[in-house]
């Protein structure tokens, strides 16, 4: 008996580091500006759900199904719970969320929010940025979270920027970039920051070289016409994903949500969600 203990310790050794491995996994995640979420006439919180949930990718052939959600433009924080209750609803899975306090310089006030499928994401911290020197009028959310699946860690800046005048979107989208690069710099064992949102530019504009140079360098994923006018149809490429390739190597695929009908999202925003998809087998940092 002792032989034959002896014999099958390296096997049931085996068998428990297999256990424990991560196979490869997508993290899927959606970015949308949903205009006003929580407003009169802007709660239908099965129509959020049904555009997310079961319109992700870029054709209507795409699989559908997502992990987590970054919002802008959301105006309560039960805004928030209202369409992870509904995203459960539509979906099958258990939804959790976290939503900032309203965020603003004049009455005028939003809030950002991140919603996540409980059995696919751990939220590891969320907080908004402290913006001491008042150069955003809505400082971004920082969110940390991980990939249940791969284990893989992601550190996400959720940002809508002004839209005030030209003059005013120029110098958010210049300093933004001390922003990616004071979060970027703040982890030795995280380097992979993906900066999204809103940011209401085109991201072509020369505005962004102060991001571009950083290093390493940063580039942008996504700059279709997302923003749509009250004819329907889509008018400026608003949105978008911003990382460091060299660090964000998950990085699989990225576009603008599939939309059946325009007019019926217009019904919903004013903006079509993008959606962003990372791939790992364990956590590369």
């Amino acid at each position: 008996m002792n032989r034959l203990r002896w014999l099958l310790a390296p096997l049931c050794l085996m068998l428990a580091g297999m256990g424990t491995a991560h196979a490869g996994s997508y993290l899927r995640t959606l970015s949308w500006n949903a205009r006003h979420m929580g407003w009169s006439g802007e709660t239908n919180w099965t129509g959020y759900a049904n555009q997310a949930w079961q319109q992700y990718g870029s054709s209507s052939s795409s699989s559908n199904g997502l992990d987590v959600i970054f919002l802008q433009e959301v105006m309560y924080s039960d805004s928030a719970a209202n369409f992870a209750s509904a995203l459960s609803a539509v979906s099958g899975y258990s939804w959790s969320y976290a939503v900032t306090a309203a965020i603003g310089r004049s009455s005028y006030k939003e809030r950002y929010a991140v919603v996540y499928r409980t059995d696919r994401v751990t939220l590891l911290s969320q907080y908004v940025w402290s913006d001491s020197s008042d150069q955003f009028e809505r400082e971004p959310q920082i969110i940390k979270l991980r990939d249940k699946g791969s284990n893989a860690d992601y550190t996400f800046i959720n940002w809508h920027a002004i839209f005030g005048t030209t003059a005013e979107r120029q110098q958010e989208i210049r300093d933004i970039a001390s922003v990616f690069q004071a979060i970027q710099a703040a982890s030795s064992s995280d380097q992979d920051v993906i900066l999204l949102g809103d940011h209401n530019r085109d991201a072509t504009s020369s505005d962004w070289n102060t991001l571009k140079a950083l290093s390493p360098a940063v580039s942008y994923k996504v700059n279709d016409s997302t923003s749509l006018n009250s004819a329907c149809s889509y008018a400026n490429p608003y949105d978008h994903f911003w990382l460091q390739s060299s660090y964000v190597t998950e990085y699989s695929s990225s576009g603008r949500d599939y939309v059946a009908n325009s007019c019926d999202l217009y019904t919903l925003s004013d903006h079509a969600p993008i959606w962003l998809k990372l791939y790992a087998s364990a956590d590369t940092d």
